[in-house]
């Protein structure tokens, strides 16, 4: 009796309607009784005011003590519209601060639904010392108002409500104030953090292992940055009280290498943002903890150091009232559902392939040509491109060998959005720019000094440079040869002098390889093709005047240039005939007006093309 609570619960109901709370236990059932389900919707649980497992002692002054359990339902069938219900509830578990465990604040702003703000209390101040408890949340339901705004989580202890503070108030009393404040309240809630102690002695990369209800968000922000010269996933920010806050494995400033195993290491920051999205209720985190990037980061004799991985498991369900860190020991107070978290350490798993899930992180436009030509949103998971970098090189090889076409279905593999395409390659010379270089970085291996597995990215295009200008190079293109010099087999550092070297002659010979959809056109019709261009990068299209137009006939695209977001698209032809830009009719326009209109375009280029049998 000394870890029980009490509290009187009053309920309104209608006549013919119920309760909607399932009872268990009476004399005949060897066991007091007690609240074994709470209907989703129904009055007992929309009030807010029990849980499951608690006892009922007695209904409107009735002691169900020599009740057997078909007279405790009909009782609570027919007690009319006004139910009492003495409720003894077991009192939660005191949290206490140190060992494994610290407490943090936030506040959060609730609305009430039905006076209520979607949660139950417990404890509170008693005359009996043992039974005195914070004022602890023991459940949020489903779907009310602190569930949908997400911060609150079962076991999180109410401070105060609107500036008053529940300190030493009763659970009678914690449970006016929250019924008397406005229809807006703002809570001052503590919560437990727990602390990693082996983080601080971890030597490389960790495997944290995050069990989370299905549906909650992580509570990670996630940005990009430059690491010894190469680009990584990086937390930006972690939400107080998040799930990533109160696990207290990661920090901002950890460098993410992996979500469920997929590597990080050529994601867009779209896409790991995505990953972590669509990641599963057991959300398998490789982070290289943020104090120690630059030692794991050094060079390759530290190779061996990332390949042995400790792991931390953290489990966050939703019953759960304490979040220690220990190892093998299980939490009281729900003991079915709530298992603490424990630490262990495994070497890391195989990462998987991108190939299979980066099809879902992207829906495709109207188009797909929009989708694919507008890749220069960031750098590109190297596992998008079909098969492995030695066999990228040995394919480009036999093109130049056989000349076979580039465009044979042979040669297709999946990209974004689940989206077929085929590499191409072209060449592309570029002079530098006094102020910005050439205006591109290149992304390649973990170590710089490792001989490249495959060609280096490109990671980076700066804005208005000639890299940009040129219209042809985007972002996770592939960088095959370097002044006809190939960049397989050599270090991402040779490569990079390659760049440099160039720039002191002010010009650089790349040969690039990249993506091209592969687009089912049909032979004739009218198309609406979005190309998404930049302030004075061309789309890569010429126009011309047939010498035999008359008046409303179209204009015709007699070139495309390869690599140009115009090529990569896989849907525009040479003979295709231009008759709308921009919703903007050209019927009655001359071919140089054409041009300044499409020079005019901004941010996402519409055309509207026909397509004949004979495309002359």
């Amino acid at each position: 009796e000394e870890f029980k609570g009490s509290t009187i619960v009053e309920l309104m109901k209608k006549e013919g309607t119920t309760l909607g709370l399932t009872v268990s236990g009476g004399i005949d059932k060897d066991g007091k009784p007690r609240v074994s389900n709470l209907r989703q919707g129904g009055i007992a649980a929309r009030s807010d005011q029990l849980d499951v497992g608690d006892y009922i002692k007695s209904v409107n002054g009735i002691n169900l003590t020599k009740f057997r359990h078909d007279e405790i339902i009909s009782l609570l069938k027919n007690v009319g519209e006004r139910v009492v219900l003495e409720v003894e509830y077991e009192l939660p578990p005191v949290s206490v601060q140190g060992s494994g465990l610290i407490f943090r604040t936030v506040e959060v702003t609730l609305h009430k639904e039905g006076n209520t703000f979607g949660f139950v209390i417990r404890g509170g101040a008693h005359d009996d010392r043992n039974k005195s408890r914070p004022v602890v949340i023991t459940c949020v339901r489903p779907g009310g108002p602190a569930d949908r705004e997400g911060t609150i989580k079962a076991g999180d202890r109410l401070l105060s409500v609107d500036g008053i503070r529940l300190l030493g108030t009763t659970h009678a009393e914690a449970m006016s104030i929250l019924k008397q404040c406005g229809q807006e309240a703002t809570l001052l809630v503590e919560y437990d953090v727990s602390v990693m102690d082996s983080l601080a002695t971890a030597s490389g990369p960790l495997l944290v292992e995050v069990t989370k209800t299905p549906g909650a968000a992580l509570g990670v922000a996630l940005t990009t940055s430059m690491c010894c010269n190469k680009q990584v996933i990086v937390i930006d920010k972690i939400k107080s009280a998040s799930i990533a806050d109160r696990c207290g494995a990661l920090h901002v400033g950890d460098h993410i290498l992996s979500i469920d195993g997929t590597s990080m290491e050529y994601c867009t920051l779209a896409e790991a943002t995505q990953f972590l999205a669509n990641a599963a209720n057991n959300v398998k985190l490789e982070i290289l903890p943020h104090h120690q990037t630059r030692l794991a980061l050094k060079g390759p004799e530290h190779v061996k150091v990332e390949r042995s991985i400790r792991q931390l498991t953290w489990d966050s369900c939703a019953n759960s009232h304490s979040s220690l860190l220990t190892c093998h020991h299980y939490n009281t107070y729900h003991p079915d559902h709530c298992r603490m978290p424990a630490l262990k350490f495994q070497k890391a798993p195989p990462q998987k392939n991108l190939s299979a899930l980066v099809s879902s992180s992207f829906s495709p436009t109207s188009m797909s040509a929009y989708s694919l030509s507008s890749l220069n949103m960031g750098t590109l998971p190297r596992s998008l491109y079909s098969t492995s970098p030695r066999g990228t090189m040995m394919r480009q090889r036999m093109k130049k060998k056989d000349f076979k076409s580039s465009l044979s279905l042979a040669s297709s593999t999946v990209g974004l959005a689940g989206q077929v395409v085929h590499t191409e390659t072209t060449e592309v010379v570029l002079t530098a720019d006094p102020m910005v270089g050439f205006g591109i970085q290149l992304q390649g291996s973990v170590f710089a000094t490792e001989t490249l597995s495959s060609p280096p990215l490109i990671s980076y295009i700066e804005a208005d440079s000639p890299a940009e200008r040129c219209g042809v190079l985007q972002i996770g293109d592939r960088i095959v040869s370097i002044n006809g010099i190939p960049t397989e087999d050599s270090t991402f550092d040779e490569a990079n002098q390659l760049l440099r070297d160039s720039s002191i002659s002010n010009k650089v010979t790349l040969e690039i390889e990249f993506d091209v959809a592969e687009s089912v056109i049909p032979s004739s019709g009218t198309f609406h093709v979005k190309l998404p261009k930049k302030h004075n990068v061309e789309l890569g299209i010429t126009i011309s005047s047939p010498s035999s137009r008359k008046p409303g006939d179209p204009l015709v695209i007699s070139d495309i240039k390869k690599g140009s977001v115009a090529h990569r698209t896989g849907t525009l032809e040479l003979g295709d005939k231009l008759l709308e830009i921009d919703n903007i009719r050209l019927d009655n326009f001359s071919m140089e007006d054409a041009v300044q209109i499409l020079q005019h375009c901004e941010d996402l280029v519409k055309l509207k093309i026909r397509k004949d049998e004979d495309n002359s």
